[in-house]
């Protein structure tokens, strides 16, 4: 694969035909001058857009008709972008296209009541009715349509030399389809139309094939060039892309939280990562949005400290002159990326603490923000991962082992490992996987109940806390109890209530535990990771932290506010590690996650677990050296000032 660029912008161009004059005022010195303003190294153009027209003389597709015909736009911009030596891989959408949803309706997916699959469309509006954000009908790849798809890409891989790339968007919409083409193709594999599983397994089978033969028509010809299907940054669709691109949008898409858990999941694959973000207020396609240049900055060094490189969405306007106030504050953001390239790639997460994915989204959303606040770094775990670069190892509340992964964590605890695991993870069929004496009796009892956290002393919350979902129901003949249920007289039912909200509890504990010490495994009852995730109660983080420390000694330690992050990775090429800290703290305004206030912390000290020999600790990438101790493995030091973020260079001595 060709040299992929840490500084990238996704430039949309999805035009309207009731736009006049469109690409008229395309200027190739504006344009290079927008790239250089911004310190772009990479930018992914426009061949085909959502509206369904090409920005170049096709044979196969429609020109825009505002745009004068037999002009070349596309390839202007290529030009333009290789002159000054940024890369130009180039777009294509593939699942919305609605000119040729509107010519081609047979080309459209369909429900299984045979009606078209749409989003934020009524059907039945009328044409003075205001049109939603965000609407567009779905395309079915799987059809007859992919042909077009497939004969658009081999009208623009012939027409440009050196191609980049390609990027295809839209391309895992509904996940089935019931269009005339799809039922006749699983009917082909002996897959059977009524059978959802079927439907969905034919939808992914044939989406890989025309994938691979959209990658041999571009590799045939450009065997180094990038290929990118949007929404397929995962395992399932690895083997048909060159490198992972993902969406991360934290203003409007949940929020700053999500990165981390996005790269080790990814990370295994050795491919290049790319996170998505956007120079927008809100989300894709906002003309005249701009974002606070110093959230922008931020997002992109966090992307390097999680070793992603970073991609920015801007859209063209219509006339083809690029956004100059634009390409200032991306420029902001990637002055200060290029500043640390040398330090994030490439680079090796140190972490050694390892989570199993959970079967329940808020307990994976919710372990990790917990971890995060608590400056606890750490991986995700895939069933068959090397399990002895771990210390501990997490399973948020509902995950679900084979027998032969089970048996590997019993292992890992037998070979002196530690393991926190919660309410019904590692449990099947009615009895737990690890063997450290635990019993399961039952499901919650009750809808809501109570923790006494007992011998687990907290800051606060010493007294029953309210927990808002039950606990399991488990009895042990072993370990030490540490926390105790309290239940509540009964459920609130329209028979039985009491005042607003929920029942009070009774005096004195439950039989059943609420969390329990094995030696090195504990087991808390209820689904903590869930809980702080829906509901957000500081407590229940207290808790989880606590019960860590006491089986987990952490590699980074720092006594700063929650909403810090912190990371050590290890660059083997440099023989050096490269501490990394940030402190910034978002605020939702309206329906929108904004970060405006920089608010700098002062005098942090910071201890490191390293047992290599250090010979210097420096700021980068300023080169200051500052002061530190090395003793019993642990490198301490002090920051005087971290604004945002700040990365350390912790060497090794030759």
């Amino acid at each position: 694969m060709r040299k992929f660029s840490a500084r990238q912008v996704h430039l949309d161009f999805h035009t309207s035909q009731w736009i006049p004059d469109v690409g008229k005022k395309f200027s190739k010195e504006q344009f290079q001058a927008a790239l250089k303003e911004g310190n772009v190294g990479s930018i992914t153009i426009f061949a085909k857009c959502h509206h369904g027209y090409c920005y170049y003389p096709t044979k196969v597709g429609t020109q825009h008709p505002t745009m004068e015909q037999g002009y070349d736009l596309t390839g202007a911009i290529i030009e333009a972008a290789h002159e000054i030596g940024v890369d130009a891989p180039v777009y294509i959408t593939a699942g919305w296209s609605a000119l040729d949803a509107e010519t081609h309706p047979e080309w459209l997916m369909r429900k299984k009541d045979g009606s078209a699959s749409m989003l934020n469309i009524d059907p039945d509006a009328s044409p003075d009715t205001p049109f939603p954000n965000c609407s567009w009908k779905n395309l079915c790849l799987n059809g007859k349509y992919s042909e077009h798809i497939k004969d658009i890409t081999r009208e623009v891989v012939d027409r440009y030399k050196d191609l980049d790339g390609l990027f295809y968007d839209i391309c895992t919409q509904g996940g089935i389809c019931y269009c005339d083409d799809c039922i006749a193709g699983m009917k082909e594999r002996g897959y059977d139309p009524e059978n959802e599983a079927d439907g969905r397994k034919y939808f992914l089978e044939k989406h890989l094939e025309i994938m691979k033969e959209l990658g041999d028509i571009l590799h045939a010809k450009y065997p180094e060039a990038t290929i990118f299907f949007n929404g397929c940054a995962n395992e399932t669709y690895e083997s048909v892309i060159t490198h992972f691109e993902f969406e991360d949008l934290p203003t409007c898409w949940g929020g700053y939280n999500k990165l981390l858990r996005k790269t080790t999941n990814l990370n295994r694959f050795g491919k290049e990562m790319m996170g998505m973000t956007g120079k927008f207020h809100t989300v894709w396609g906002e003309f005249g949005g701009y974002k606070n240049p110093e959230a922008l900055k931020y997002e992109a060094l966090m992307m390097a400290m999680n070793g992603a490189k970073c991609s920015i969405g801007d859209q063209m306007p219509p006339s083809g002159e690029m956004d100059m106030e634009t390409y200032r504050i991306i420029g902001h953001a990637f002055r200060a990326l290029e500043k640390m390239e040398p330090y994030a790639y490439p680079a090796s997460s140190t972490a050694d603490v390892g989570v199993y994915p959970s079967a329940n989204g808020n307990s994976n959303s919710g372990v990790a923000v917990m971890l995060l606040e608590s400056q606890i770094d750490f991986h995700m775990v895939k069933e068959g991962d090397d399990l002895t670069r771990y210390k501990l190892l997490i399973l948020p509340d509902m995950v679900h082992l084979s027998d032969s992964e089970a048996e590997r964590i019993n292992e890992f605890i037998r070979g002196g490992g530690s393991v926190l695991f919660g309410h019904k993870s590692a449990l099947k069929d009615g009895k737990f996987q690890l063997d450290v004496g635990l019993e399961y009796m039952s499901d919650p009892i009750f809808a809501q109940d109570y923790l006494n956290p007992a011998k687990i002393k907290l800051p606060f919350g010493n007294a029953p806390f309210l927990c808002y979902s039950g606990a399991a129901r488990v009895k042990a003949d072993e370990g030490e109890i540490l926390s105790e249920i309290y239940d509540p007289y009964f459920d609130r039912t329209y028979a039985h209530y009491c005042s607003h909200m929920n029942t009070p509890y009774r005096d004195g504990p439950s039989e059943n535990p609420a969390v329990v010490q094995f030696g090195n495994v504990i087991y808390y009852a209820h689904p903590l990771c869930m809980l702080y995730e829906q509901h957000g109660a500081e407590v229940f983080k207290l808790l989880f932290r606590s019960l860590i420390h006491r089986i987990y000694d952490p590699q980074i330690k720092v006594n700063t506010p929650s909403a810090t992050r912190v990371r050590l990775t290890y660059q083997e090429h440099e023989k050096r590690y490269i501490f990394h800290i940030s402190y910034v703290s978002p605020i939702q305004r309206a329906y929108v996650v904004v970060l405006e206030d920089i608010v700098p912390l002062i005098s942090i000290p910071v201890s490191v677990r390293i047992n290599e020999k250090i010979s210097s600790v420096t700021l980068v990438p300023d080169r200051k050296e500052i002061p530190f101790v090395q003793k019993d493995g642990v490198v301490t030091f002090t920051l005087d000032r971290v604004d945002a973020y700040q990365a350390v260079e912790i060497k090794i001595e030759d």
